[in-house]
């Protein structure tokens, strides 16, 4: 599955992004916090079974590091993930609809 990554807030200090899968459907997000060490932490929630199949999930972290975390690693153990499988049960907010 062919996987798109979208910023959808940043602060000083965290992102999150919206993973789109085929025709831009919701297949996941992530959080990333950027502690003062230098070590990055996520949160990876999967939406997509077929994303949590064989070795995709550790293909989809080394795609996230290779492509938004150059100054960390996987490899060099100041980047870690926390992955969760979820279902979207909906999106809720404190503004009144119009």
């Amino acid at each position: 599955m062919e996987i798109q990554f979208v910023r959808m807030v940043r602060t000083d200090n965290s992102e999150r992004f919206v993973l789109l899968g085929e025709e831009g459907a919701e297949v996941g997000m992530f959080d990333l916090h950027f502690l003062t060490s230098g070590n990055v932490i996520g949160s990876l929630i999967l939406l997509d079974e077929s994303l949590t199949a064989g070795d995709s999930v550790e293909k989809l972290l080394h795609r996230i590091d290779e492509e938004l975390l150059p100054a960390v690693s996987l490899d060099e153990k100041n980047l870690s993930f926390t992955v969760i499988q979820g279902e979207l049960i909906g999106t809720f907010s404190s503004k009144e609809d119009e």
